[in-house]
């Protein structure tokens, strides 16, 4: 016969319904719910665990009313030798009535603190806490359970003499913008095939000048984004070593992407650190109508999720909203959501981030976002 783990089916934070599916050795789970589940939610979570979990055969779901829990577990679990119930997340409601009947059939029953990782097993007159070592969703793992596929994300590697001359360039970018911004327009302006230029260096659009930037090629070099292979007083012929090099040159706002992906790496406090990171929303790719998104940074440090949206122009309300809707979607409410703008914020704006729960970084507070992370978050496990 087969053991059976009960869990309350937890709309709100879809991480708690998997937790203890890792850390028991059942071979069939059932969620319960006061409320419907709907099948898109049901159809992810079944696939998450059965990707995720190897001891975990089958999966069940039971939406039971309050009145006749008893009666319909009775029949559900005659047919398993053991039944552990878990009482952690979910309706407190069904929560009582669960416990009440974990204590009558005397059937184990169990809770979990994640962020203290502590498991508490429960009795009729005591209670029992246990130093648990409770598995972190990885980023792959949080974005699958809802339903949803990294596709690719950027992880190229840099030495240290390249990440301190990126790190130049970004510092010399966020204090000017409106430069920055012609710079990558000559790089976007100047023909190039095969990431391979021969280009003037004076160069014209809608009436407009952009200037080969001589002054900061020594560091485009160092920073391995740029290969100068002849120069004359008029002509420049350069290669993009890498098609990351390419993107960064010709577009303003992914050095401000990079600077801060950088700068989490270099911290060593995160245990994941992502940057371009493309989602499917729902998994299935290719399709014809695929919906997919870009998050610019995703920081995880155990069971905290940090969504980035990085902005090298005046913010604007459809980045606000487009960060919610993702991070909400793929990281749960319990995400924290930034978005770093080196350009102007109105007060109308500011408003609108306090109200969906987005914290905005401003432009003196860019090199200092990693140790105001880090304060947070650890004072978050407190």
């Amino acid at each position: 016969m087969t053991s059976l783990l009960i869990e309350l089916y937890d709309r709100h934070t879809i991480e708690k319904n998997v937790y203890q599916a890792f850390v028991s050795n059942c071979d069939e789970i059932l969620f319960l719910s006061l409320k419907k589940i709907s099948e898109e939610e049901r159809l992810s979570l079944k696939q998450f665990i059965m990707d995720q979990v190897p001891n975990i055969k089958r999966v069940h779901f039971r939406q039971f009313n309050l009145d006749h829990v008893w009666k319909e577990l009775d029949l559900f679990i005659d047919k398993f030798s053991s039944v552990t119930i878990d009482v952690f997340g979910g309706d407190s409601l069904l929560a009582i009535i669960l416990f009440q009947y974990g204590l009558e059939k005397q059937f184990q029953i169990v809770s979990m603190d994640v962020e203290k990782g502590k498991q508490y097993t429960w009795g009729k007159k005591k209670w029992k806490a246990n130093n648990l070592t409770i598995p972190s969703l990885s980023i792959e793992q949080l974005i699958a359970l809802r339903g949803g596929k990294v596709l690719k994300s950027r992880r190229s590697q840099h030495s240290n003499k390249q990440v301190l001359a990126i790190k130049k360039l970004a510092k010399y970018a966020i204090e000017n913008p409106e430069k920055w911004y012609q710079i990558t327009q000559f790089f976007a302006l100047a023909k190039t095939n095969d990431f391979h230029a021969e280009t003037a260096k004076v160069l014209e659009s809608n009436g407009k000048i952009y200037s080969y930037p001589s002054s900061l090629i020594p560091l485009f070099t160092k920073a391995n984004l740029l290969k100068v292979e002849e120069e004359t007083t008029d002509t420049v012929s350069y290669t993009f070593p890498t098609p990351e090099a390419h993107l960064l040159c010709r577009t303003k706002g992914h050095i401000l992407e990079l600077y801060i992906y950088l700068l989490a790496l270099e911290s060593e406090y995160f245990d994941e650190c992502m940057i371009g990171t493309e989602i499917d929303w729902n998994g299935i790719f290719p399709e014809a109508d695929n919906v997919q998104n870009e998050i610019d940074v995703v920081l995880r440090k155990d069971h905290s999720v940090v969504f980035i949206s990085c902005k090298m122009t005046d913010l604007a309300v459809e980045a606000i909203n487009e960060l919610e809707v993702y991070a909400n979607h793929f990281a749960g409410d319990n995400c924290l959501k930034l978005i770093v703008c080196s350009g102007r914020i109105s007060p109308v704006f500011s408003n609108r981030c306090q109200e969906y729960g987005v914290s905005i970084i401003k432009q003196d507070q860019i090199s200092n976002l990693i140790p105001m992370l880090q304060k947070y978050l650890k004072n978050k496990r407190k």
